[in-house]
C-alpha cells in the first residue's frame, strides 16, 4: 500500500503523496487531537481514504479529557449558532428599523410638501379677505352717500315745493 514516492489508495486510482496530502487533526472522541496526514481530495471527487497517523495513540488521561473537551467543544458550538440567530434577528430589526425611517421620512416630506401648498394658499384666502373688507368699506361709504343724498334731495325737494 506504500512506497517511497507515495501511498496507492484503494480502488479510485488515486495516487497520494506525502507532498499533495494534507495535515489534519482528529476530531472523534476516541482519537481526539491526533495529527494525521489525509488526502487533499478526501470528499472531494472520487473516494479516497488514505491518511496515515503522525503520532501515538492518545492515553487513557487523555480519552477521559476528550469528553470534557468535546462537551466544551459541543458548547461553543451552541453559543455561536445562537450568536448567530440573534445577529440575524438584529439584521433583520436593523432593515426593518430602516424601512421604518425611510417611510417617516417620506411621510415628513409629504407633510411639509402639505404645509407649503397650506401657506401658499392662506395667504392668498389673506388676500382674498382684505379686498372684500376694502370692498365692504366702499359699499358702507356709497350706502351712506346714496342715503344723504337722498335724504338731502327730499329736503330739497320739499322745499321747492312748498
Amino acid at each position: 500500500m506504500s512506497s517511497s514516492s507515495g501511498n496507492y489508495s484503494g480502488s479510485s486510482g488515486h495516487m497520494c503523496t506525502y507532498e499533495t496530502c494534507v495535515l489534519r487533526t482528529s476530531m472523534t472522541v476516541d482519537n481526539f487531537g491526533r495529527r494525521f496526514l489525509g488526502c487533499s481530495r478526501y470528499k472531494v471527487g472520487p473516494k479516497c481514504f488514505f491518511f496515515k497517523w503522525l503520532d501515538n495513540p492518545t492515553c487513557m488521561h487523555g480519552n477521559e479529557a476528550t469528553h470534557l473537551v468535546q462537551q466544551k467543544l459541543d458548547l461553543l458550538r451552541s453559543e455561536l449558532q445562537l450568536a448567530h440567530e440573534r445577529e440575524k434577528t438584529a439584521t433583520q430589526t436593523a432593515a426593518e428599523a430602516t424601512q421604518m425611517a425611510e417611510i417617516a421620512q417620506d411621510r415628513a416630506a409629504k407633510a411639509t410638501e402639505r404645509e407649503i401648498k397650506f401657506r401658499a394658499s392662506s395667504v392668498q384666502a389673506k388676500e382674498i379677505a382684505v379686498r372684500a373688507l376694502e370692498q365692504e368699506r366702499k359699499c358702507r361709504i356709497a350706502l351712506i352717500l346714496s342715503w344723504f343724498f337722498i335724504y338731502f334731495g327730499y329736503v330739497v325737494f320739499m322745499f321747492w315745493v312748498k
